[in-house]
């Protein structure tokens, strides 16, 4: 497969300020590549880069096979949807859709076939004579998305589309996003700082952390195989343990943890020593505690409950040590929580703890 992008080099600086390491990122045709990380990070100022509303200080930009890095936005085939959408009150749908086409002076045949395709794949062929004032968040989100897309760009450019909607509308509209993108099979480049949007929309998710790239990955490698600690808390939830890691006799692995040693081969880039340990809460097992516990459990007491409908989030203090655990809620109404003091046995999966040097 071709490639739709690629950023060699970029970096970008305002006098002592650099927003961007040098970074090296390819976007695959027709995927969804997410830029995921937090408020600061440089997410935003590499999509603009992109976009052509900002110069690198370093580096190149190739889209679709031409260099572009002295290009301006509008020769470039790429276009953009904005936090705030940017659309005209004073135009209805289909002349909002429109604009562009118009600017470009096309003719007004083409203008109605192409606004009248893309407001069929947003679902909106009926409110094209409709004031956006007359709009919901959801719908005149709709409407940005098919004026991006009425120029037909080998790429779209999504700057946190979804931040202004409510979270129902959010999880409706990701799925629209992901139904738009499958039948026209242009190349999303989406902007968030949201894991869980990163996590149902995304083919790769690139993880930015202070201007550098912390990670690059599928959605479930980020999460089951985060690759530093900043990766293994910023995407999703986790326990984080200090433990030591060491080696047996014969080069068999292990973790001491605070509440035990547990068998684990850790990556070849930790040495023997001081580690953090990252536990998923969904990997840990949770009961009322009936004695001793046995191989690959340990004892604990119920500090808090949070009741979150399909599951329940417990606080456990263990040996020291605060644990999160998830857990599905249980089919009986009304016993599906221990209660705060409760002493209970936890037991683990080895295997799936993840090793990181401290």
């Amino acid at each position: 497969m071709t490639n739709s992008i690629e950023l060699t080099g970029i970096s970008k600086s305002y006098g002592d300020l650099t927003a961007l390491g040098k970074v090296d990122i390819t976007v695959k045709r027709n995927e969804i590549l997410t830029l995921l990380g937090p408020s600061g990070c440089g997410k935003t100022t590499l999509m603009r880069i992109i976009a052509g509303f900002e110069e690198p200080t370093t580096g190149r930009v190739v889209i679709d096979g031409k260099d572009a890095t002295k290009l301006a936005p509008e020769h470039r085939p790429v276009n953009m949807v904005f936090q705030k959408y940017a659309l005209f009150p004073h135009l209805d749908v289909f002349d909002n859709v429109a604009f562009g086409l118009r600017l470009k002076k096309t003719p007004k045949d083409v203008i109605k076939r192409e606004v009248t395709r893309v407001l069929e794949l947003v679902q909106l062929e009926t409110f094209k004579n409709r004031w956006i004032s007359e709009l919901s968040g959801g719908q005149a989100q709709r409407v940005a998305l098919a004026r991006a897309l009425v120029n037909r760009p080998a790429v779209l450019l999504l700057d946190e589309p979804l931040a202004a909607l409510d979270l129902k509308i959010r999880h409706h509209m990701l799925n629209e996003i992901k139904r738009i993108h499958e039948e026209t099979s242009t190349t999303f480049v989406y902007v968030t700082h949201d894991q869980d949007e990163a996590m149902i929309l995304s083919d790769r998710v690139v993880l930015l952390n202070k201007g550098g790239i912390e990670q690059i990955g599928g959605p479930e490698e980020m999460y089951w195989s985060p690759r530093t600690l900043f990766a293994a808390k910023f995407f999703g939830d986790t326990n984080i343990v200090n433990g030591t890691y060491g080696q047996g006799a014969v080069n068999d692995g292990y973790v001491e943890l605070p509440f035990g040693r547990f068998a684990h081969t850790a990556k070849s880039d930790v040495r023997t020593g001081p580690v953090n340990v990252s536990i998923r809460p969904e990997t840990l097992i949770l009961a009322p505690a009936l004695g001793a516990p046995g191989e690959g459990e340990f004892l604990g007491k119920v500090k808090d409950t949070s009741f979150i409908g399909n599951r329940v989030i417990y606080r456990v203090a263990v040996a020291g040590e605060t644990i999160d655990l998830k857990c599905q809620q249980l089919p009986t109404p009304g016993s599906h929580t221990l209660t705060p003091g409760t002493s209970v046995s936890l037991r683990c999966k080895p295997e799936s703890f993840v090793v990181l040097p401290a």
